[in-house]
């Protein structure tokens, strides 16, 4: 096993890439908090990954709340004895025209996408520093590099941030001399589960709004775009994310790597 005893602490492990990712994390040996806002979804993977032999903890916490984010840092110590590796994948979407759209849904997608994934960081570092070893893997999108297209305006924006976040973060903490703690992104293109699946709007032929599931918007419009012609699979995702995780890619930091079947090439 590639990650034996490796404790590692996941917002939004309930569903989705989060609870891909918690299983392969599982399957390598790892030991899990897990950590979402809908309790009976993160149990649900904590039961998962204990069938698979895995130690797995869950609790339930709100990546808009510091105090559960220092909450969840607090477990993780007194269950496991540290965090090894962060992983954010709380994430949320919201799809609309940007002049149409409540104000509020705007700062609901920013807090929860990027002042969550800040919160989760802020309150683990400190421990990885004290350590000088530590791994911290965010969960941004290809829409965090490229505009995207209509509807998806806050969901870009906080995903350039959560970009922006990891980059920088990277560069300060290597240049404080702490090179045992990395700082990566992983860019999903449209995955075959969770957001990727969920109704969204796009303009109509008659040039009115309708709204239809992921996979049908990604096969309408998106899959000529994309040289695989495919979906991802969460388990591609997961795969990266345990990648990035290993002791033999310490070497990379600040990076943001596409998953997404070269629809967005940079």
């Amino acid at each position: 096993m590639k990650l034996h005893d490796k404790v590692v602490a996941m917002t939004g492990g309930g569903r989705g890439i989060g609870r891909a990712i918690a299983l392969a994390f599982a399957r390598e040996g790892a030991r899990l908090v897990l950590v979402s806002d809908v309790e009976r979804e993160v149990q649900g993977v904590a039961e998962e990954a204990r069938a698979a032999g895995a130690k797995a903890a869950a609790l339930r916490a709100d990546v808009t709340r510091g105090e559960d984010m220092d909450a969840m840092a607090r477990f993780a110590v007194a269950e496991f004895g540290t965090v090894d590796v962060l992983v954010t994948a709380a994430g949320i979407d919201a799809s609309g025209l940007l002049a149409e759209q409540d104000p509020a849904v705007w700062t609901r997608v920013i807090d929860v996408n990027l002042n969550g994934t800040y919160r989760a960081i802020r309150a683990v570092l400190p421990a990885m520093m004290a350590r000088k070893e530590g791994r911290i893997i965010t969960i941004s999108s290809i829409f965090g590099k490229m505009g995207g297209y209509s509807f998806v305006t806050a969901y870009a924006a906080s995903k350039h941030g959560v970009i922006g976040l990891t980059r920088s973060l990277a560069a300060e903490i290597a240049s404080q001399g702490y090179p045992g703690i990395t700082v990566n992104a992983i860019c999903p293109g449209y995955v075959r589960a969770g957001m990727g699946l969920a109704p969204q709007k796009v303009k109509n032929r008659e040039g009115g709004v309708t709204e239809m599931p992921g996979n049908e918007i990604f096969e309408r419009y998106l899959k000529r775009r994309v040289p695989q012609r495919r979906m991802m699979e969460a388990d591609e995702i997961a795969h990266v994310a345990v990648f990035l995780a290993l002791p033999e890619t310490r070497g990379m930091t600040g990076q943001a790597l596409n998953v997404d079947g070269g629809f967005f090439m940079s």
